[in-house]
């Protein structure tokens, strides 16, 4: 049998818990209370900072990616002043 992350909603207390099912499925018992949770649909995540990187990316997403990256970037300064190298990440040696 194949089984399937999803999304439900319980109406009765308002829970939104996700749960491994068979993609049949349209209701559950809500863990905190037992009333029905019927299946919702998840909201798609957009990496914005992907579409940064492709041809003919928006201006907002090229300055998030932007942003971001100067974010990142004061970090990674910040422990190199701190500590004398940019942490445990991957070739950080």
């Amino acid at each position: 049998m194949k089984l399937m992350m999803f999304d439900f909603h319980c109406a009765h207390c308002g829970t939104i818990t996700e749960d491994l099912v068979d993609p049949s499925t349209r209701s559950i018992s809500c863990p905190l209370d037992g009333h029905p949770a019927e299946r919702v649909i998840s909201p798609v995540r957009i990496d914005r900072s992907a579409i940064a990187l492709t041809k003919g990316a928006s201006p907002e997403s090229i300055a998030h990616f932007d942003r971001v990256h100067r974010e990142r970037k004061a970090i990674e300064d910040k422990r190199y002043e701190t500590h004398g190298d940019y942490g445990s990440a991957a070739g950080a040696d």
